[in-house]
């Protein structure tokens, strides 16, 4: 077990208004969740002396302009001034996962007290993976031309072999897409909150790259969400109830030849990062109460189920059938709506709602005496991170 098991938690949350459209500046959405975030704390920004995040635009073919389509650590210094920062870092892999864990070990380390980490998502005019085309150079000239560029095409090919390679049909996927938009109704923040969706509305909804339809995939928005990480003795005297962190990992397997497209990199990347969680935390999968598994894509979550240990391989969309993943079931999923729900801002999302579940702060959308929250932050491809947040440091 870990030796700083339960040493960190999460004291405060923030959130930016999701929006389809670029008219207020990434900067902006920025500053408006890491403010929140602090504010929820309890705590006064001149307390912040930590900063990280993970700023990278995963839109293909647009530039990165610092506070328009990125917000990184130095645009978030000069914005806020902190009189008293000691610490901070951007990650360049591991997505933002990464960087809650960067912050995780500062705090252990001792070099800060009180970290700030955002995730800012921009989503650019015109279309969002704008291909090269004729242009396309390396491995790309051979798919580009043809559409077959972005991040949904290379996750369907990995989605038709897990389906045939275990029987299935993609049917059976809209109990969680409409499970998930039923979560979204209890969560004012996300972008589809008020937009019911039916399983009619699913399965004749169209296609995007085959076997993925529309609502198989998050959608892009331009908003920014954050958290406040500090030392468990600290927590305690701040305003609300924080969530320890009980462990974490990370994707430590790795396919370079063809890794996004690859079943294989999927089921092995998740499974060496919650080999890490399990371990650390003390935890298996039998102990959890609630959780919060990555959906930039809805199968994230089935190969998640699987290489995290939930179920066994190829039994996953079975698994989500009957209930078992709404909130009074035997394992509430992606409570607050996932991806799929409230948007394209990665993976700190679902560790907001893990905090806030692991806390009892998650309101109407509560899960009843829920105290070991797992998150899937990220896809468990390349850049897969898990955790574990408790109610009580045991």
């Amino acid at each position: 077990m870990w030796e700083n098991r339960c040493k960190v938690a999460v004291s405060g949350v923030g959130f930016s208004k999701a929006t389809r459209t670029a008219e207020r500046p990434l900067a902006a959405h920025a500053l408006e969740a890491v403010k929140a975030a602090v504010e929820d704390s309890g705590l006064k920004m001149s307390d912040i002396d930590g900063l990280a995040t993970y700023p990278e635009l995963p839109a293909t073919g647009h530039t990165e302009v610092d506070g328009i389509s990125i917000v990184s650590v130095n645009c978030m210094m000069a914005m806020l001034k902190l009189p008293n920062l000691t610490w901070h870092i951007q990650t360049g892999s591991v997505n933002i996962g990464g960087a809650v864990q960067q912050a995780v070990n500062a705090l252990l380390a001792g070099v800060c007290k009180y970290a700030v980490v955002w995730r800012a998502m921009h989503n650019p005019k015109g279309t969002y993976q704008n291909l090269p085309g004729a242009h396309a150079a390396g491995p790309l000239q051979f798919t580009g031309p043809y559409g077959f560029g972005g991040p949904g095409q290379a996750m369907a090919v990995a989605y038709t072999r897990w389906l045939e390679k275990n029987n299935q049909n993609r049917e059976k996927m809209a109990t969680l897409a409409v499970t998930q938009r039923r979560h979204t109704q209890n969560n004012p923040h996300a972008y589809f909150y008020g937009t019911p969706l039916s399983r009619e509305d699913y399965l004749n909804s169209r296609m995007v790259a085959h076997p993925f339809c529309l609502y198989d995939c998050d959608i892009p928005v331009q908003g920014a969400c954050a958290i406040v990480l500090t030392r468990a003795d600290l927590a305690r005297y701040l305003k609300p109830q924080p969530a320890y962190l009980a462990g974490y990992g990370q994707r430590l397997h790795f396919e370079v030849a063809g890794r996004i497209g690859s079943l294989s990199s999927y089921m092995e990347g998740g499974s060496s990062s919650a080999k890490l969680t399990w371990e650390r935390s003390g935890f298996s999968p039998k102990d959890v109460d609630v959780a919060q598994i990555y959906d930039g894509f809805s199968a994230s979550v089935i190969y998640g189920l699987e290489s995290y240990g939930f179920c066994k391989e190829g039994e996953a969309l079975d698994f989500i059938q009957d209930g078992r993943i709404e909130l009074d079931g035997e394992l509430p999923l992606n409570t607050f709506g996932g991806s799929l729900g409230t948007g394209r801002i990665h993976g700190l999302w679902h560790i907001i709602e893990g905090v806030l579940q692991a806390s009892g702060r998650a309101g109407i959308r509560q899960v009843k005496d829920a105290n070991v929250c797992f998150v899937g932050a990220s896809a468990p491809i390349v850049q897969g991170t898990t955790f574990i947040f408790v109610r009580e440091p045991y």
